[in-house]
């Protein structure tokens, strides 16, 4: 599965909970319990932001979506070592780990793992 796939399966989950990406019109919202956006990287968006940007319930949550051979870098670490000493929650998701962070999701358990893989 490539991170392109995995992030459609994230944002399908995500609004299936009431997370809806920003813009959403108003009459396709169903029990809204947040809202997110992707970051797009490129030349003029500052490197290493997590690529989904969520407020789940009142809390920040950034996601950093990797392919199952994905590997960080020191700047995505340092960043989701940042969000997480500041009250946010912020991980690493790989697809093998997305079944583990649906259920503490779910259950909001907003003590995220670092890293779900």
């Amino acid at each position: 599965m490539t991170e392109t796939q995995f992030k459609g399966k994230v944002m399908r989950f995500l609004q299936g909970i009431g997370v809806y990406p920003l813009g959403t019109p108003e009459d396709k919202v169903v029990n809204p319990t947040g809202s997110c956006f992707k970051v797009w990287g490129g030349g003029y968006q500052k490197a290493g932001i997590p690529d989904l940007i969520c407020d789940i319930s009142g809390k920040f949550v950034a996601i950093e979506l990797k392919a199952q051979s994905g590997k960080p870098s020191e700047l995505q670490i340092h960043n989701i070592k940042q969000i997480r000493r500041y009250g946010g929650q912020g991980c690493f998701l790989y697809p093998s780990g997305f079944k583990q962070f649906q259920e503490d999701i779910q259950k909001h358990n907003f003590r995220l793992k670092e890293e779900y893989k």
